[in-house]
């Protein structure tokens, strides 16, 4: 009997060291690598496309600190990302893609605003996009709809997205390999649409980061 509390000890001591070693993790400087293409690799046509994250509870300096991290991370050979920020207002902001995202990599943009490097606390976050036949993880039940991605408040694993399309099925994607998608019972959280959409974002300023 002892052995085995013993043994029940050591795995949750193990299980409470393995997620706080992730957690530290998430938490590391993020990268300075401020290498890029030449600007004639940027690409020079826009792409229709419904991309868009909501980020709350946020201030400029933090939201500008996170998108050129994210960018340091992703455009040292070629331009993967180029996010658009929108000031919505003093603690809220809004992203786009002019020039499209992987969606994959759309994933990894909303977990990372989430959980950025370099911080000591996460953010608010929600992306919407229309998933698209052929994209990572787009599987037939989800294919052609508006989709909206998220963290849930009580995420402990930090290395997924959750997923919920616009008629509730709800899917948990990680990025861990054998874990990549995993369909839910039901939805984290039900569908909700954007307080604010890409068109009413046109007549505002906004910062282009590469």
């Amino acid at each position: 009997m002892k052995t085995l509390i013993t043994l029940g000890l050591v795995g949750a001591i193990v299980v409470v060291s393995f997620l706080w070693v992730t957690f530290i993790n998430q938490k590391k400087e993020p990268s300075t690598n401020n290498v890029r293409p030449l600007d004639e690799k940027l690409p020079k046509q826009k792409v229709q496309n419904d991309r868009l994250v909501i980020s709350t509870n946020i201030t400029f300096e933090e939201i500008n600190k996170i998108l050129t991290g994210f960018c340091n991370m992703y455009n040292e050979k070629t331009y993967k990302a180029l996010p658009r920020l929108y000031k919505i207002n003093e603690r809220q902001f809004a992203i786009t893609f002019p020039y499209d995202i992987e969606f994959s990599i759309f994933c990894f943009f909303v977990n990372y605003v989430h959980y950025p490097m370099g911080f000591k606390k996460s953010f608010e976050v929600t992306g919407w996009t229309t998933t698209k036949k052929g994209e990572s993880w787009i599987t037939e039940k989800i294919t052609s709809k508006r989709v909206m991605l998220f963290i849930p408040y009580d995420d402990t694993e930090y290395d997924n997205v959750y997923l919920t399309t616009e008629d509730n099925i709800g899917y948990k994607l990680g990025f861990a390999l054998g874990h990549e998608k995993q369909l839910l019972d039901f939805p984290k959280l039900n569908f909700v649409k954007p307080q604010i959409e890409i068109e009413e974002l046109v007549e505002k300023d906004y910062t282009d980061y590469k």
